[in-house]
């Protein structure tokens, strides 16, 4: 609760105000108060206000829902929300949200929404939007959940590595810098071959045809099958064919093919560094044009210096796995005799061949031993003598292959791209390798979401208010992922990086971060006057100022409401 002191209220203000700004800025309550049906008579507060509300709460202090109310009782509700409508810490109880995500859910819009807000955004910034970047997260959810929503909270393959747990999707589209233009939740069990589909629909319908020309489209693996190609490169009236860069499978067998051919023919061409860290990887590339379904891809066959430390944990485990089944093999031969020394190299020679593509060497020999058995089974009889044979085993000593273990690491540090853009000049290898690592700006925003801060344990027992909730979480991520890109953006023109808590510098801070350096700002009013109290010194209000704000935001009512 505020303290008061002689008429005197101290608020633990936080990010709150600068959020709330940008909120107005994206123009979030505004578009969702023009497109959600509610009755300004009948409605104390717009859902567009309560929405700006659970975001200013989702990125300050992630609270469950019924904790809302108690921590609006901390803030400076005219600061955040202007003095026009009186609001009051009440107005955010339980009850009310819970309505304002039902008329958000009623809407059907929750998709056009996210779309609007995120395109206005995207204008407002003049941001790029050549490159998109595509991927789809799990967001794992506890409980029984009711209602009459299109959303299947479901088992489905975890990328939480929660496989015990019902679960549903978020999608989302994003920029090179992480900017989302189009989002959406998906069923839980939703495969993102299926998904990919609908994404190409979505990006004809809010972009034209000569936007959708200059498009790249980005995604992973699971974007390459047949019919999705097809539909890629099929032209139609208000859909050219689409500009893509993906991942080929595995499991194509052009994958293996173009690698065997890359390595053979050892024309590659020099890429070099894509980053400016100590330890980055070095690139090298070939390309090859090759047919799929009648129509011509280009297979970009590139080759890094540093082997993914998960490939690497998978190959040594393999190695190990494989040696293992080796040393059992070579035991058992070892035990079973021949009658002649040929059977016996031979059974060396067929033991070789069988394990061949392992990267193993192999030392054989053979020896001469003699065995004593008799004619019976059972106890022999006192006075009988054995007999002896002449009998030849097979040993096998296996050792690693270094050369063979270093080509086979080699191979795993290569993969393969796929694209339909043929100019080489246009798109040398290079260009195009380093777009498609810029699909790490959508699993950059997707490691913010998953944060147990902001996420966490979902206990809204309603399936529809959890999709709403989910449209309300994908706001949160736009708004910390604009406050990203204005910071950096800004921060390009300055000399000086930004001193983060901890005396860290950075020129490229992340949102995580930037609303941690306003954690500690207080706001004391007395009467109409407010002053700031920063405990963390000038890098707190440069990083404001960098954000497009001064500190007046904190001290003075929005002109106009909020």
């Amino acid at each position: 609760m505020p303290v008061a002191i002689d008429n005197m209220r101290f608020f633990h203000a936080g990010p709150a105000a600068l959020i709330a700004r940008l909120c107005d800025l994206l123009k979030i309550a505004e578009i969702i108060d023009a497109i959600v049906d509610w009755d300004p008579v009948q409605c104390h507060l717009s859902p567009g206000t309560r929405v700006k509300a659970l975001i200013i709460n989702l990125l300050v202090d992630r609270e469950a829902l019924y904790h809302v109310e108690r921590f609006f009782e901390n803030q400076d509700l005219e600061v955040l929300f202007g003095t026009e409508q009186q609001i009051r810490a009440e107005d955010f109880n339980d009850d009310a949200l819970g309505r304002a995500l039902d008329k958000l859910f009623a809407s059907g819009q929750l998709k056009k929404l996210f779309s609007t807000i995120a395109l206005t955004a995207a204008a407002t910034h003049n941001v790029s939007i050549e490159g998109l970047h595509v991927d789809t997260t799990s967001i794992s959810v506890q409980g029984a959940y009711e209602g009459e929503g299109d959303l299947a909270i479901t088992f489905g393959f975890s990328k939480d590595h929660r496989p015990d747990l019902k679960q549903f999707l978020i999608g989302l589209t994003v920029n090179k810098d992480g900017l989302p233009l189009l989002g959406q939740s998906l069923d839980g069990n939703t495969s993102d071959k299926s998904w990919y589909p609908q994404v190409i629909a979505e990006l004809a319908q809010n972009f034209s045809p000569a936007k959708l020309k200059e498009i790249i489209f980005v995604a992973d693996c699971a974007l390459v099958t047949k019919d999705n190609l097809a539909l890629l490169v099929q032209e139609e009236e208000d859909k050219p064919a689409l500009q893509f860069i993906s991942l080929l499978p595995e499991n194509f067998g052009l994958n293996k093919e173009s690698k065997a051919e890359a390595f053979r023919t050892g024309s590659c061409q020099e890429i070099g560094n894509l980053s400016q860290k100590k330890d980055a990887a070095r690139y090298k590339s070939q390309s090859f044009v090759r047919e799929i379904d009648g129509k011509d891809f280009r297979l970009i066959v590139v080759h890094s210096t540093t082997l993914d430390k998960r490939k690497e944990k998978s190959l040594l485990k393999k190695w190990a796995k494989q040696k293992e089944t080796l040393a059992k093999a070579a035991r058992e031969l070892s035990r079973r005799p021949f009658a002649c020394d040929a059977d016996a190299r031979k059974a060396i020679e067929l033991f070789c061949q069988e394990y061949r593509h392992q990267p193993f060497i192999f030392k054989g020999t053979v020896t001469e031993e003699i065995e004593s058995s008799y004619a019976k089974r059972g106890r022999p009889k006192k006075e009988e003598q054995p007999q002896n044979t002449v009998v030849y085993h097979a040993y096998i000593q296996v050792d690693e292959d270094p050369e063979a273990m270093a080509q086979e690491k080699d191979l795993a540090s290569t993969f393969v791209l796929i694209t339909n853009l043929m100019d080489t000049a246009a798109y040398p290898d290079g260009e195009v390798l380093k777009e498609y690592k810029e699909q790490n700006a959508v699993e950059r925003q997707f490691r913010f979401l998953k944060q147990p801060v902001l996420l966490g344990p979902i206990f809204l027992k309603n399936k529809d208010r959890v999709e709403a909730m989910s449209f309300v979480f994908q706001l949160a991520l736009t708004l910390a992922a604009y406050l990203e890109y204005r910071v950096r953006k800004n921060l390009e023109q300055e000399e000086a990086p930004l001193i983060l808590p901890g005396k860290r510098k950075s020129t490229n801070p992340t949102a995580r971060a930037l609303l941690e350096m306003f954690d500690y700002l207080l706001v004391v009013k007395q009467g109409p006057d407010r002053a700031l109290i920063n405990y963390h010194g000038s890098e707190v209000i440069r990083a404001l100022e960098l954000a497009g704000f001064g500190k007046e935001i904190y001290l003075f009512p929005p002109s106009g409401g909020g």
